[in-house]
C-alpha cells in the first residue's frame, strides 16, 4: 500500500483542527470541566498515570487477544465442519446464532460463576463476541466457489483435500479477513463489557473507577487508548491481509486509491 504525503496529512490536520476546535469551544461556552474537560486536561491525564493505563491496557489487550485467538482457531474449525458436515449446519450452527443473540453483558456474571473471577472468564466473553463474524464469514467463504471450479476439480479427480487446499481456502480468505476484522473489534469490547461486570484490573476496571470520581478527563483519555487498540489490531490485520490474500478485491481497490 503506497502513502502519499497528502493521504498522510489529510487525517493529521483533521484531527488537530478538531483539537483546536475542542479547545477554543470549551473556553468559549465555559463548560465545566467534569462535564467536557479541555483537551489539555487530557494530556495531563495521561502524563500523570502513563505507567497505569500501560499496566491496564495490557490486561485488556491479553484478554482481547486471547478470546479471539480462541474464536479464530475454533472458529475456522467449526465453520469447515459445518461446509462439509450438513449435520453440523443443521444442529449445531443455529445454536451459535442463538448465542450471539444473546446480550453478552447478561453473560458475563455467568461466566465469572463457571471460570472464576480471573483472566480467563473475561476471554470467555472476547471469545463469545469474536466467534460468531468468523465461522459465518469463512463459511461463506467456503461455500462461495465457482461451480465451474468445483467440476474441473472432479473431472480432474481431484481429492476432497486438494478441493479445500487448492479452491475452497484462497477463496474463503477475503471473507475470512473481513470477519477476523470485525472479531477483533469486537473482542475489545467484550473485554470491557466483562471488565465492567467483575474485574479488578484492565481499562474497563478503570473507567469505572474514572466514572465513580467524576474523572471525565481519565475516562475519555481511555476510551482514546481504546480506539486506538482496536485500529492497530485492526491495522495489523489488514496488512495481513495484504501478503497472504493480495487478490482480495478490497485490498486491489484500496492500493488503486493510493
Amino acid at each position: 500500500m503506497r502513502f502519499s504525503a497528502k493521504n498522510l496529512a489529510e487525517p493529521i490536520i483533521f484531527f488537530a483542527a478538531l483539537l483546536i476546535l475542542w479547545e477554543i469551544l470549551v473556553e468559549i461556552i465555559r463548560v465545566p470541566a467534569f462535564i467536557l474537560p479541555p483537551p489539555r486536561s487530557l494530556y495531563e491525564a495521561f502524563v500523570n498515570k502513563f505507567f497505569i493505563l500501560g499496566n491496564h491496557a495490557w490486561i485488556t489487550f491479553l484478554e482481547a487477544v486471547g478470546g479471539f485467538s480462541l474464536s479464530f482457531i475454533l472458529g475456522v474449525g467449526f465453520a469447515v465442519g459445518v461446509v462439509y458436515s450438513r449435520h453440523l449446519q443443521n444442529t449445531l450452527y443455529p445454536l451459535i446464532v442463538i448465542l450471539y443473540a444473546m446480550p453478552k453483558s447478561a453473560l458475563a456474571p455467568l461466566m465469572v460463576i463457571w471460570i472464576g473471577y480471573g483472566l480467563l472468564s473475561k476471554m470467555a466473553i472476547a471469545f463469545l463476541v469474536a466467534f460468531f463474524p468468523i465461522v459465518v464469514n469463512t463459511v461463506v467463504g467456503l461455500k462461495e466457489v465457482e461451480p465451474e471450479l468445483l467440476d474441473l476439480a472432479r473431472i480432474s479427480r481431484a481429492s476432497q483435500w486438494d478441493v479445500f487446499k487448492k479452491i475452497r481456502l484462497p477463496n474463503s480468505l477475503p471473507y475470512m479477513f473481513a470477519g477476523i476484522k470485525v472479531a477483533l473489534v469486537l473482542s475489545v469490547t467484550g473485554a470491557i463489557v466483562a471488565e465492567f461486570v467483575a474485574a479488578n484490573q484492565g481499562l474497563g476496571y478503570l473507567i469505572l473507577q474514572a466514572n465513580y470520581s467524576l474523572d471525565t478527563a481519565f475516562a475519555l483519555v481511555i476510551l482514546l487508548i481504546l480506539a486506538l487498540l482496536s485500529l492497530g489490531l485492526f491495522m495489523a490485520v489488514d496488512a495481513l491481509q495484504r501478503k497472504i490474500a493480495p487478490w482480495s478485491s478490497e485490498v486491489r481497490q484500496l492500493e488503486g486509491s493510493f
